[in-house]
């Protein structure tokens, strides 16, 4: 009976082994690049996104299956601010006898929850290489920005802005990851893109319609965009 015991105790001990290095959680950052509709920097446009390079951070949880094949769930946050300088452009391309400012006090708010099954290969006993698929669902909050503008002959003034919008869909990507083992942790370098086609049910704003009425008119409309980004960050992980 004894021996029943320890040898139940032991094989009880390599399982909890073995299952030692299956999970990790991790947290990374880095610069977000824009792309598509995001990156799109047409005033005329309403799919423009005018966003800028941001900033990603990454919360994952990693299971490991199999030797070479596990699930993971990432939790992805992008803040993109938009191009001030890019929309004033546009606005003197358009109506070249006004000065403008412009103004925005929010940021494009993107991100969402996915689950990524997948592969990895270990190249050395502390270095693994991981390739990934993402499917989940994705959000993204619009900023608002306000242009005013000035005559340059006559001081009128005019005032055109873009309101806040929201819009949640299916998101799709896919990535890789370069992770070395310190101990309990592990140090990342990450490769993502992301994308989802959103739909956006409220552009709203008052917008410039003609030079023979700077004044412009309100717009409401719906429009798909093509939201796409790519990152690359570098993590902390933590064996569990």
């Amino acid at each position: 009976m004894k021996n029943l015991i320890i040898a139940l105790f032991l094989l009880g001990s390599i399982n909890l082994l073995a299952q030692s290095n299956r999970q990790y959680i991790g947290l990374s950052a880095g610069p977000a690049f824009p792309m598509n509709d995001f990156a799109k920097a047409q005033l005329s446009d309403t799919t423009s996104g005018f966003a800028k390079t941001g900033i990603n951070i990454k919360l994952v949880y990693s299971y490991k299956i199999t030797h070479n094949f596990g699930l993971q769930a990432h939790f992805i946050f992008n803040s993109n601010n938009i191009d001030l300088e890019a929309i004033k452009k546009e606005a003197i391309d358009l109506i070249p006898n006004y000065s403008f400012s412009i103004e925005s006090s929010q940021a494009w708010s993107t991100g969402g929850v996915y689950i990524s099954p997948f592969l990895r290969f270990p190249i050395t006993e502390k270095l693994t290489w991981e390739i990934k698929g993402d499917i989940g669902i994705t959000g993204a909050y619009s900023p608002q920005y306000t242009i005013r503008g000035t005559n340059t002959d006559t001081q009128e003034k005019t005032e055109y802005f873009r309101n806040s919008d929201k819009a949640f869909g299916l998101g799709l990507g896919g990535g890789t990851s370069i992770l070395y083992q310190l101990r309990k942790y592990k140090i990342s370098l990450n490769f993502d893109y992301l994308y989802s086609n959103l739909k956006f049910k409220e552009i709203s704003g008052w917008g410039w319609t003609s030079p023979s009425d700077p004044d412009g008119t309100p717009y409401n409309i719906s429009a798909n965009r093509k939201m796409s980004v790519a990152s690359v960050s570098i993590g902390l992980a933590y064996n569990l």
